[in-house]
């Protein structure tokens, strides 16, 4: 039986964070769009785009801790309204709020046929402005999937792939959160709640952990503690 395209209910749902209210803690992912970013033509020529980041969290980062050499980014431009189920598959729509659009009648959108490779450091000197939700990401992936292959995946088929990659950035966040807050660098609080997560448990990791929806809340409350064990150390 066919799939359909799938929507939000409401536009808020495709967001986990918009404008300022995006935390820098949080470690890039799948989904966010960034302004602002130097984009080099193939003759030497620059240009200024806002781009949304295009590549799977596992190709985000080669080695776990530092971003790809090379990043694939769509560029975010001005959109006329599509429907969601029946076309305009060549781009992820972001409605209101989305920082940039206006209303129904001027929503952005991502466009996955205007797509650029960038270096970690054109992409980092440039603003993050969105985080998309979990459902933002999996319609994002479903509509990037149909436009490429004219296949349609359900959102779920992506949730249940990759539930365990948006726990895990929800903890280096949280993590990097609570360690700035004691005067730890971020981005040695990004390496340290790395090497936790990917400590030698007996032959698995928190990390393969996350990956098992009945361990979750085990890792979960295992991270608490050892905050509040560095917490006390700090304190000592």
């Amino acid at each position: 039986m066919p799939h359909d395209m799938e929507k939000p209910r409401d536009p808020e749902d495709l967001y986990r964070a918009l404008g300022n209210d995006v935390n820098p803690a949080r470690p890039i992912l799948t989904g966010d769009v960034i302004e602002a970013v130097e984009i080099t033509n193939p003759d030497g020529t620059t240009i200024t785009r806002t781009v949304m980041v295009l590549d799977h969290p596992c190709s985000l980062r080669t080695n776990g801790v530092d971003l790809a050499d090379r990043l694939h980014v769509a560029e975010v431009r001005d959109s006329s309204p599509i429907s969601w189920r029946e076309g305009g598959f060549n781009r992820m729509p972001l409605p209101a709020p989305m920082p940039g659009a206006e209303g129904k009648s001027r929503p952005l959108a991502a466009y996955f046929d205007t797509s650029y490779h960038i270096s970690p450091a054109q992409l980092l000197a440039g603003k993050r402005i969105a985080c998309l939700s979990v459902l933002g990401i999996d319609l994002m992936l479903q509509r990037r999937v149909k436009h490429f292959s004219r296949v349609t995946v359900p959102t779920d088929d992506f949730d249940k792939a990759n539930i365990h990659v948006y726990e895990e950035a929800d903890l280096l966040e949280e993590w990097c959160m609570e360690r700035e807050d004691h005067g730890v660098k971020a981005e040695d609080a990004f390496s340290e709640s790395l090497k936790w997560l990917r400590e030698d448990l007996g032959g698995r990791t928190r990390q393969d952990m996350l990956k098992d929806a009945g361990l979750r809340s085990t890792v979960r409350q295992q991270m608490g503690q050892r905050l509040r064990e560095l917490r006390a150390a700090s304190y000592s």
